[in-house]
């Protein structure tokens, strides 16, 4: 299941609106048993690491590490934020 994380704005830098995504994410986004959670950071402007880790922790303590899954992205901002949390390899 992939989820726009454009939906939640363009730019997400606030650990509390993080907080916001998730539980949002995590009360309208229901994978079946073995399906993985995607977000798609296509379209987001600018991103920093607390609003990530934010989601990222809600969304793992519900389904676990292996199913919530950050897809690659090109932009800048978004890949470093991936880096930080170790979501992604540089």
């Amino acid at each position: 299941m992939k989820v726009e994380i454009k939906k939640f704005g363009e730019i997400l830098t606030s650990r509390p609106a993080g907080h916001d995504a998730g539980l949002q994410i995590k009360a309208y986004f229901k994978p079946e048993a073995n399906e993985r959670l995607e977000l798609d950071f296509q379209g987001v402007l600018a991103m920093g690491p607390s609003w990530l880790d934010e989601v990222l922790s809600i969304l793992e303590a519900e389904y676990g590490k292996d199913r919530v899954i950050c897809l690659p992205s090109d932009n800048p901002s978004v890949a470093e934020s991936l880096k930080i949390i170790g979501q992604q390899k540089s």
